[in-house]
């Protein structure tokens, strides 16, 4: 039985018991500390076994996730998800080690970088492969190289690639560096995920600066508008007007796109923006800052100031909750959203289908809780435990309460 046919089938009762150094390219990824680079091996190493499962009576996880074998990759970061597979790093005293696995517990591959260059972002191409996309250092200044994997297979697919900075938008899109991490620097360019070629820059736009590139599709804006064009040919996916109080210079894509769903958040320079469907241009909400999708319950869960609220499959509201305070979204999945009161720092789990608060942890535990940070389609789920970033797997522990 997979954990999430588990969990639909628990009363409900039951979880209430309880870039280089100017820009992380994985998109608000921890930032290491300074520190001189050293020579290390690029070229990735091929692991494929199964990491060791840890011992869950240890861990204060949500209840329904207990029954899962849990496994850790090492990582200190929040990793990136595609397809069910994940990869992030380990910060270690003079490298970074990037670390790819399955969402069954499988360790894939690890690959070393420098200290100064964070920069990783995940992408598929026209087939649908998914792509894992890791920065060096370049040539020059403020130059930095990309290299290409499959991010199953760690096969090298294109690179090292020079690019003229880091990330300046979600996905493959590069610039020279500005005064802030993702924010306003040189021209930009979007690369196709498939080659590394360069597939559009704002200089071929008509008044126009390029917002993000997922899975081979690039928004962008021009004039008034906000476009889609595929990575291959930058032949036009779709066109809309932008909404009422987005400006086209303040635009940008926050967080990255939902692998599965395509669903992002599009705001301006100031107040909540708007969740866009990236495959066809239509907003499917409103006053969003954050979102993620319960795929358990096919439930869009949209977040701002102090509202969450729950979204059908038509955009239309099911649920509302307005917490006292105003919290910091940060993921739903598997029946719960999750978010953090900014002021006292104290989490808030609500029950997806209703919205209304649960506590899912075992009260006999002491110790940090576990948050999920990333959901995979299929229920995997990379937890925060303070700082350490474990994964759970797809994988029924089946020695759970024999231990």
């Amino acid at each position: 039985m997979r954990r999430r046919d588990l969990a639909l089938s628990l009363p409900l009762g039951l979880l209430m018991l309880s870039a280089c150094e100017s820009s992380g390219a994985g998109g608000g990824q921890d930032d290491p500390t300074s520190a001189p680079d050293i020579a290390v091996d690029p070229e990735p190493t091929v692991l494929g076994e199964r990491a060791e499962p840890l011992d869950v009576t240890e861990l204060r996880l949500p209840l329904e996730m207990t029954v899962m074998i849990v496994v850790d990759p090492g990582w200190t970061a929040t990793p990136l998800e595609r397809d069910g597979l994940f990869l992030g790093y380990r910060e270690e005293v003079d490298r970074l080690r990037f670390i790819a696995a399955e969402q069954d517990g499988t360790l894939l591959w690890e690959a070393q970088r420098p200290l100064s260059c964070t920069g990783f972002a995940l992408s598929a191409d026209a087939d649908g492969r998914a792509i894992a996309v890791l920065a060096d250092t370049g040539s020059g200044p403020g130059e930095m190289s990309l290299t290409a994997y499959d991010l199953s297979t760690a096969e090298t697919l294109w690179g090292p690639t020079e690019v003229p900075g880091p990330q300046a938008g979600q996905g493959l899109v590069f610039a020279a560096p500005g005064e802030e991490p993702m924010g306003e620097g040189g021209p930009r360019i979007a690369l196709v995920p498939a080659t590394g070629e360069a597939a559009l820059a704002d200089g071929d736009l008509d008044d126009g600066r390029i917002l993000a590139e997922h899975a081979g599709t690039i928004v962008h804006t021009e004039g008034k508008d906000l476009v889609a064009a595929a990575a291959e040919d930058a032949a036009e996916l779709w066109r809309t007007a932008l909404p009422d109080g987005i400006d086209a210079r303040g635009a940008r894509i926050g967080g990255a796109a939902d692998p599965s769903t395509g669903l992002a958040v599009l705001s301006g320079a100031e107040g909540p923006g708007v969740l866009v469907d990236l495959s066809e241009g239509r907003v499917v909400a409103e006053e969003v800052e954050g979102a993620a999708h319960d795929h358990g319950l096919d439930i869009t869960v949209v977040a701002a100031g102090n509202v969450v609220r729950g979204l059908e499959a038509d955009g239309q509201e099911s649920w509302r909750h307005e917490d006292p305070e105003t919290l910091e979204f940060i993921t739903a999945g598997e029946r719960l959203a999750y978010a953090r009161r900014t002021e006292e720092g104290t989490l808030v789990v609500l029950d997806t289908s209703q919205g209304v608060m649960v506590h899912p942890y075992d009260t006999d535990l002491s110790g940090p809780l576990g948050v999920p940070e990333v959901f995979s389609a299929e229920a995997a789920a990379a937890v925060n435990v303070d700082g350490a970033r474990y994964l759970v797997t797809t994988t029924l522990d089946e020695e759970f309460g024999t231990r």
